[in-house]
């Protein structure tokens, strides 16, 4: 099989793409025995749509069209591993946390026939969706079941957008399982895959059943309390008062279970600071995004509702950038804890809403925060304390764009309606920052607008604070055995410090439990 990319058609259709091909190589039909597509991806900056193919096709002549310089030998993708752990496991192993890497990790475990028990100190999905919709309703917030808290993860409330620009080989087998429990087949191919929020929930509950059919025990609103170890080794996880026996542990408890964070540091647990991104949401309408992005194509049907991605280095030496943009979607609330603010965002599948919004993000490092190992932490709770305050009953605070720059407290809207579902109060978000997040934010927002006419001045509206990004520590692992200075204590994913996403969490999930099952072998005991 050889892998041709670069394939350009102004059609979706099979026999256009294949013709495409046959004439890319100068290939003659005789020679293309079957082709199935692998990417795909759309490019309407110029006075054409062009969507762009990489397919793998089986050929005659294999080593003749190799020469071609889009043309490389299928790579071989297939998950193939095979545990080679000779430590015995008296105790079945745990996995903390049912986010994607926790997921994932315990997927591959179940594969393995290592029987994992998944700690969740969240509710399961159903439950938790019944308790977001009343957050969202009344205000009315579950401390342990909530955006942040629950199986799936704050993933589960952040749209599925599988976006990475890792080359992982593992990223194929995270797609692959998401299509197996029943995920758009369209996300193997897509160059921004996307599976909505409302997808999710299905996906996860099959995923979920399976594992339990492998014989995975789940263990949800079981919040980990304390962690036992024996000369520097785990032996126990104390968890809803009731202790749990194990040696070996994949740690993936997202990045808002600080109480957990501090419990596993006053055990030994090595931590250390690291930068992170706050900032807010910025709303536009999906009209206008569509219009600057695609021009005449803004209302093509072939084309999924558009999307965006910018960044600046400020003077100041500050990254700031877009994340997580939500084509079609909505400004969530997402607090976890009572008396803080948090806004995240999320589309459904068909990508329907009016808006579009996206994280506006400044990347923060000591300098803002201080050096102490929970400088970071004390800032963002701060922060979100701060925000709270400005308004009441978990309404969010915004902001014209425009009225930002000009640091004045907007009175009126300017035809972008803030989608947020517990309403909104006018502030100005310049009280809210420290000075120098403020210059940074200015300084990107008027390069966004030369590079994007009306990125600011269409009316767009910000929403504060977008503040659970990435974690303010990273719990230190080892590089080769990835367990942390715990021995049989695996962190993993984007809550622990090494991911950054639904897909680089999923993958690092992925190696945590290979680690653990290249190093202890199954638990023979039921």
């Amino acid at each position: 099989m050889i892998r041709v990319h670069q394939i350009k058609t102004s059609s979706r259709q099979r026999e256009d793409i294949r013709a495409a091909l046959l004439q890319k190589l100068n290939m003659p039909e005789a020679d293309l025995i079957d082709f199935h597509l692998y990417r795909r991806s759309v490019d309407a900056r110029g006075h054409h749509v062009t969507f762009s193919w990489t397919v793998d096709a089986k050929v005659h002549h294999e080593k003749k069209y190799l020469k071609h310089k889009d043309v490389v030998k299928k790579p071989n993708e297939r998950f193939d591993f095979v545990p080679k752990g000779n430590i015995p496991l008296t105790n079945r192993p745990v996995v903390v946390g049912f986010g994607p890497a926790g997921m994932f990790a315990a997927l591959v475990l179940s594969q393995q026939g290592y029987r994992p028990v998944v700690i969740e100190r969240g509710s399961s999905i159903k439950k938790r969706q019944a308790d977001v919709n009343r957050f969202w309703k009344e205000g009315v917030l579950d401390p342990e079941s909530n955006v942040q808290f629950g199986e799936g993860g704050a993933g589960a409330f952040s749209d599925g957008k599988l976006t990475s620009r890792t080359k992982d080989p593992l990223l194929r087998k995270v797609l692959e399982e998401l299509v197996h429990y029943g995920a758009d087949p369209d996300i193997l191919i897509d160059a921004y895959p996307h599976i909505g929020s409302d997808a999710l929930a299905g996906i996860i509950e099959r995923m979920r059943d399976d594992m339990i059919k492998m014989g995975a025990t789940f263990l949800f609103d079981t919040k980990v309390e304390d962690v036992v170890t024996e000369e520097g080794a785990l032996c126990a996880l104390v968890a809803n008062e009731k202790t749990i026996d194990c040696q070996a542990c994949v740690l993936a408890i997202g990045h808002s279970a600080m109480d957990t964070v501090h419990a596993l540091y006053e055990k030994g647990m090595r931590l250390e600071n690291k930068p992170f991104p706050i900032g807010v949401r910025i709303e536009h309408t999906q009209a206008f995004i569509n219009e600057a992005m695609l021009g005449d194509f803004k209302d093509d049907p072939r084309l999924v509702p558009a999307r965006y991605t910018l960044t600046e280095m400020t003077s100041n030496h500050k990254g700031v950038y877009t994340f997580c943009m939500c084509p079609g979607g909505y400004v969530i609330p997402s607090a976890a804890q009572p008396g803080q603010l948090v806004v995240n965002g999320m589309s459904y599948a068909d990508r329907a809403g009016t808006n579009a919004n996206s994280a506006l993000l400044i990347q923060c490092d000591a300098s803002d925060y201080g050096t102490n190992l929970f400088d970071g932490e004390r800032f963002v709770e701060a922060l979100e304390r701060k925000a709270y305050a400005m308004t009441e009953n978990y309404k969010v605070p915004v902001q014209l764009a425009s009225d930002y720059l000009r640091g004045q407290t907007s009175d009126h809207l300017e035809g972008v309606e803030p989608s947020y579902a517990l309403g909104y109060s006018f502030v100005d978000l310049n009280t809210l920052f420290p000075p120098q997040l403020n210059a940074s934010l200015h300084e990107a927002l008027e390069a966004f607008e030369r590079k994007v006419p009306g990125f600011v001045s269409s009316g767009a509206v910000l929403s504060a604070i977008e503040s659970r990004s990435n974690p303010t520590v990273r719990l230190v692992r080892d590089k080769e055995t990835r367990m942390s200075s715990l021995s049989g204590v695996y962190p993993c994913g984007e809550g622990s410090g090494y991911a950054g996403g639904i897909v680089t969490s999923a993958i690092d999930g992925i190696k945590s439990a290979q680690a653990l099952m290249d190093r202890f072998a199954k638990c023979e005991v039921k």
